[in-house]
Parts: structure tokens; sequence; C-alpha cells
């Protein structure tokens, strides 16, 4: 594995990460952590293929990176009142109807 390989895996990731950035706006991660997550996913899908020894590594480095942009997206969000009762309860806002 030439250096090469390596930077193209990481421009893979960068790449995948900003598309991320442009489609999730302001849902999602910031841009920083959209690249970073996004390289991180791409060397380990690379890493991943290299172990057991498949072919298409470009394709399985984007895969992970989207695998892991996706998840990092999903559970990043700040979602306030996912269950009414439960601002109600601790008093925060909404009184529980009976």
């Amino acid at each position: 594995m030439t250096l090469m390989t390596i930077l193209g895996y990481i421009t893979i990731g960068i790449i995948i990460g900003w598309l991320s950035r442009i489609i999730t706006k302001d849902r999602g991660v910031t841009m920083i952590p959209s690249l970073a997550f996004g390289v991180l996913g791409s060397l380990a899908g690379m890493g991943i293929v290299l172990i057991i020894d498949v072919a298409g590594a470009a394709f399985y480095a984007a895969i992970g990176a989207l695998c892991i942009l996706f998840t990092v997206n999903v559970f990043s969000h700040e979602t306030a009142n996912v269950f009414s009762h439960e601002t109600a309860f601790f008093g925060k806002t909404k009184k529980l109807k009976t």
C-alpha cells in the first residue's frame, strides 16, 4: 500500500464528508467533524476490506464513510421534547393532562 493510495482514500472521505454536510445542512454535525468522520469511515472501510482481502477497496471505503456519517448524524441531533410527557414530568414546560 502506497502513500498515494492512502491519500486517495482520505480524499474519498473528505468528499463524502463535504457532500454529507451539504445535504444535511444545519441538521447534522458541522463541517469539520463531518470531514473528519468521513475520513475516519473511509479509512475504516479500507482497513476492513484489506483485512478480509476483497477487491473494490475504494467502493467499500466510500460505503464506510457513508455509514459512519449516517450514524453520527442520526445520534447527534439535539431533539427536545421527544416524548411530551418527559418535560411535563419534570415541570419544565407543560403539565400532564389527566
